[in-house]
């Protein structure tokens, strides 16, 4: 696995990370914003803005989560783009939208499956992005 921090193309994780960033400002607010207040019990029209780390803190898991499928797929020596993009459906189904809606399901969401729904939805385009940017590089 450490071989595949050599094969890694640094470009393609900073913009993968990008785009899954850019792509999180789009989901949660114009696209699924409203359904995602909802799903939290929040109004965002009483706070209209959110501190610091409502930005930072998505940026910096873009980041983790381009950089860890970037050393997975470069582990794959290397993949074809088609099985790229089956990995980050693998991962953003099998991992992160199970997650999502696992950690939804608490006695504090109003709308668990909703939250679930959005969020997981969120992260498995997200990842697929992420691959697909990835795989489009060459190692």
């Amino acid at each position: 696995m450490l071989a595949a921090f050599a094969h890694l193309n640094w470009l393609a994780v900073a913009l993968a990370a990008l785009a899954y960033f850019s792509l999180g400002a789009a989901w949660f607010t114009p696209l699924f914003g409203k359904a995602w207040d909802h799903s939290i019990g929040h109004d965002r029209s009483a706070a209209p803005t959110f501190g610091p780390d409502y930005y930072l803190v998505p940026l910096v898991s873009a980041i983790f989560v381009s950089l860890a499928l970037g050393l997975t797929l470069a582990a794959l020596a290397p993949p074809s783009f088609g099985e790229s993009l089956i990995v980050g459906g693998v991962i953003g189904l099998g991992v992160a939208a199970a997650v999502s809606i696992n950690n939804a399901l608490t006695p504090h969401t109003p709308h668990p499956y909703l939250f679930g729904a959005v969020t997981g939805g969120y992260h498995v385009i997200g990842i697929v992005v992420v691959s697909a940017i990835i795989g489009a590089f060459p190692s």
